[in-house]
């Protein structure tokens, strides 16, 4: 037997099984946790590299920098949008909104998630 398609098929399922990093977990990975914004510093420490759920009110809105599209919710939080300009675009200041992200920093005034994505503010939300 060849063994060059056999390593190429055994590198290939390792790759599916480990998944496709946090793009994959960004669309089809639940949240381990869910806080309300003013909540996440003081309660969120323990999910640090973790995909969690905030809900927010939008304070600032940041698409001036290519591939780095950014929105700012009260409490110090910072949610990096990316390449997802039009998604931080249709934001407005005032707006509520629903964001999963991977908590990256979670310091009082200094919170981080990224990469972030807007989510459906239908779906079930139960903050902690």
């Amino acid at each position: 037997m060849n063994r060059v398609p056999l390593l190429a098929l055994m590198l290939t399922l390792a790759g599916l099984a480990g998944g496709c990093g946090k793009g994959w977990q960004m669309d089809y990975g639940e949240p381990a946790a869910q806080f309300l914004q003013e909540d996440v510093a003081s309660r969120a420490g323990a999910f640090a590299g973790r995909k969690i759920t905030v809900k927010g009110t939008v304070t600032k809105i940041d698409v001036g920098t290519p591939g780095a599209a950014k929105i700012h919710l009260a409490a110090g939080i910072t949610c990096n949008l990316g390449d997802f300009t039009a998604m931080a675009a249709n934001c407005k200041t005032g707006d509520t909104v629903y964001v999963d992200g991977f908590l990256e920093r979670c310091e009082e005034g200094d919170v981080l998630l990224a990469p972030a994505m807007l989510r459906d503010p239908t779906a079930p939300f139960s903050p902690r």
